[in-house]
C-alpha cells in the first residue's frame, strides 16, 4: 500500500511540473507582443532628370579679318581681353593705298577736266561749224534750183554738210564716253578710298578675344581672320542629350549646371533644341543659356548640367520595406483602430537611392510598416513602437 502511495505522489509531483511549465510557456507567449515600426505614405513631387557634361560656349562668335590685303602694322589686343563694339583691333600699312588713292585721284581729275571743259569745246565748235554750213548749203540750193550754180558745186556744199554734221555726232558721242570714264574714275577713287578705310579692322561686337591668330609684321590676305572675338554677356552651356531624352526636352526649360572651374552653380533655360544627332556620341546638341554679366564663365569651362525631364506625385517607399515573395512584392499597413496588420500586394517601379517607387497597391494616407514586417502574417495583431515621419 505504501509503494501504491509512493507511485501516486510521484505521478501527481511529475503532473503538476508539467502543468507548471505549460503554464510557463503560455504565458511568455501571451506577454510577447510583436512590435512594429511605421510611416505614413505620402506622395512627394519627385522629378525625374538628367545629369549631362557640357561646355561653355560665347553665344556668338565672330572671326575678324581684313577685307584687303597687306601688311599688319599693329594688333592692339591679346588674347582674353574685353573689346567695345567698334574698338580698333588692327591695322594695315597704308603707304600702297596712299599711292592708289592719288593715282585714282588724278585720272577722276582728268576725267572731269575732259567731260566739263573740252567735250563741251569740241561740241560748240562743231555745232557752229555745221550751223554755218547749213546756211552755206541753203543759199547755194536756191542758187542751184534757179541754174546759177553747178552740180559739182552743190555737191561739194552737200559733202560739207555730211562731214560736219558727223564731226558734231561725233563729238557728242566722245561726250557719252567720257561720262562713262568719269563714272568709272569715281568709283576707281571710291574703291581706293574704301581700301584706305579698310585697312583699320575694327569689332563688331562687344566682347572677349578668344584667338588671336597673327602678329604685327605678318602678311594677311583678305579674308583671313586676324581675331577670333565671341560675346559672352550671355554664354551656352553645350551638352548633348540622347535620343531616349530628347523628346522630352522642351525650350524655356529651367537648368541649373554646376561650374567646376569657379565650383558654383549657375541657372539657365533651354534656348536650342539640335534637330541631328552627332555622329560619333549619337547625342542631340542643346544650348542652354546663361547670364554671365559679371564675366566669370570663361568660353572652354566645363560642368555638369541637371534637367528635369517631368515632375509628378508618385509614391515612395524605403526599399527595405517591401519583402519579396515568389508570387510577388508584398508590404504590411497597419491599421490604427484594432491593431492589427494586413498584407497588400504592390507592384514597384523605379528605385531612387534607399527608396522604391510603389505604382499599385499604396494609397495616400496608409501606414505602412517599416520594420518587423518579415515575421508577420496577415491579420497579426501587434504593437506600434514607433511611427517614422
Amino acid at each position: 500500500g505504501i509503494c501504491i502511495m509512493k507511485k501516486i505522489f510521484i505521478i501527481f509531483l511529475i503532473s503538476c511540473v508539467f502543468l507548471t511549465g505549460c503554464g510557463s510557456e503560455e504565458e511568455v507567449i501571451l506577454k510577447t507582443e510583436r512590435k512594429v515600426t511605421t510611416q505614413l505614405i505620402g506622395t512627394s513631387n519627385h522629378s525625374n532628370s538628367i545629369s549631362l557634361s557640357g561646355n561653355i560656349t560665347p553665344t556668338e562668335t565672330v572671326k575678324l579679318s581684313f577685307e584687303i590685303p597687306g601688311t599688319i602694322t599693329d594688333i592692339n589686343v591679346n588674347e582674353g581681353d574685353y573689346v567695345q563694339a567698334g574698338q580698333v583691333i588692327s591695322t594695315l600699312d597704308t603707304k600702297d593705298y596712299n599711292l592708289k588713292v592719288k593715282a585714282a585721284q588724278a585720272q577722276y581729275d582728268a576725267a572731269k577736266k575732259q567731260i566739263d571743259n573740252e567735250i563741251p569745246a569740241k561740241i560748240a565748235q562743231a555745232q557752229s561749224a555745221l550751223d554755218l554750213t547749213k546756211t552755206t548749203y541753203d543759199r547755194l540750193k536756191a542758187l542751184y534750183d534757179v541754174g546759177g550754180i553747178s552740180q559739182s558745186q552743190l555737191d561739194e556744199i552737200t559733202t560739207k554738210l555730211n562731214v560736219d554734221t558727223e564731226t558734231l555726232n561725233t563729238a557728242i558721242s566722245a561726250k557719252d564716253v567720257a561720262e562713262t570714264s568719269l563714272q568709272q574714275a569715281k568709283a576707281a577713287l571710291d574703291l581706293a578710298n574704301s581700301n584706305i578705310k579698310s585697312t583699320t579692322l575694327t569689332s563688331p561686337i562687344s566682347g572677349v578675344i578668344l584667338k588671336k591668330l597673327n602678329e604685327a609684321g605678318e602678311n594677311t590676305a583678305a579674308g583671313y581672320p586676324v581675331v577670333a572675338i565671341g560675346n559672352v554677356d550671355k554664354v551656352y552651356i553645350e551638352v548633348g542629350v540622347p535620343d531616349d531624352s530628347i523628346d522630352k526636352i522642351q525650350k524655356g526649360m529651367n537648368v541649373t549646371a554646376k561650374v567646376y572651374g569657379l565650383d558654383k552653380d549657375v541657372t539657365g533655360t533651354v534656348e536650342e533644341i539640335g534637330q541631328l544627332s552627332d555622329t560619333a556620341t549619337r547625342t542631340f546638341p542643346v544650348k542652354i543659356l546663361v547670364d554671365n554679366t559679371d564675366k566669370k564663365l570663361k568660353a572652354g569651362m566645363t560642368c555638369k548640367a541637371d534637367i528635369s525631364l517631368e515632375s509628378n506625385e508618385r509614391i515612395f517607399v524605403p526599399l527595405s520595406s517591401v519583402i519579396h515573395l515568389s508570387s510577388g512584392e508584398v508590404v504590411f499597413v497597419y491599421n490604427d483602430k484594432d491593431k492589427t496588420v494586413a498584407q497588400k500586394k504592390i507592384k514597384t517601379g523605379e528605385i531612387v537611392n534607399d527608396k522604391i517607387e510603389v505604382t499599385e497597391g499604396l494609397n495616400n494616407g496608409e501606414i505602412l510598416v517599416t520594420d518587423g514586417q518579415f515575421v508577420l502574417h496577415d491579420g497579426d495583431k501587434v504593437v506600434e513602437k514607433e511611427r517614422v515621419k
